[in-house]
């Protein structure tokens, strides 16, 4: 065979491959695509939201309550956080592809990545819970709270902290090459350790979510487009300061709105 005919043979069999890897990219952006919109879908459509949630307020407490909330929150981080993961998992199965242990089984070694960010966010919903509890208790400091917990979520947009985790959980290639490590364990700790560096990026505006109310889908849907364009856009680092600061008057707003309530009442 000449060099000419060896030469267009190796670029048929490239071109085959890059074609082969498009493929698989696709099937898995709408494999995890359609997850999410199962997730949003039954975010919007259960009968018992959260577990008994009511705009962030729970009633009742023991261990049943802890789990339908646990469940309501898992299925509402997928929906609000698994698009903005997608470019990493993308990554990592293209890295993945040149291993042996993972490559073989490209859904167990993204399962894992999926299940150990996932379990941060898990964990994160049990002071999301006990703060249900506490808010419900509060009586008429019920919205002084909220509206504090607003102007803490909007000063942290501006601290160090955001930034160094925003820089990471914006820039996947760089993520993998820190922190990337072959096998299912690998990916398990991939995750985790993405999703530690997600929830400080997201540390705020979470927040804020969890002090205006979870369950307000529109509220839902903003925070969700905004974790998307924040973590995804190559300007995305420009929303957080508006952010933050929008954050901060709006509960500045609240606080004097929950005092002058308060103070009617008193008269």
């Amino acid at each position: 065979m000449s060099q000419a005919n060896s030469h267009e043979v190796h670029q048929h069999g490239t071109n085959a491959l890059q074609v082969l890897r498009r493929r698989e990219n696709l099937w898995i952006t709408v494999a995890l695509l359609t997850i999410t919109l199962g997730a949003w879908i039954y975010t919007i459509y259960r009968p018992n939201p959260m577990g008994g949630m009511d705009g962030g307020m729970m009633t009742g407490g023991g261990m049943s309550d802890v789990t339908l909330f646990l469940l309501g929150w898992s299925v509402m981080m997928v929906a609000m956080m698994i698009p903005a993961t997608l470019p990493l998992i993308l990554l990592y199965r293209t890295v993945s592809r040149t291993r042996t242990t993972v490559s073989s089984f490209p859904w167990l070694g993204m399962g894992g990545l999926l299940a150990g960010y996932l379990a941060v966010w898990v964990v994160v919903g049990l002071p999301v819970y006990a703060y249900s509890l506490l808010a419900d208790q509060m009586g008429s400091w019920g919205t002084a709270l909220p509206a504090a917990l607003l102007v803490a979520g909007g000063l942290y947009q501006f601290t160090a902290l955001k930034r160094s985790c925003h820089s990471r959980c914006s820039s996947p290639l760089f993520f993998l090459m820190q922190y990337y490590k072959p096998g299912l364990s690998g990916a398990i700790r991939l995750g985790i350790l993405h999703g530690i560096d997600c929830l400080g990026c997201c540390a705020g505006l979470m927040v804020g979510l969890v002090a205006l109310g979870m369950m307000n889908l529109a509220l839902m849907l903003t925070a969700a487009v905004i974790i998307f364009a924040e973590k995804t856009l190559p300007s995305g680092h420009r929303v957080s300061r508006p952010l933050g600061m929008a954050m901060v008057a709006g509960g500045i707003l609240l606080l004097a709105l929950s005092l002058t309530n308060g103070n009617h009442m008193t008269m």
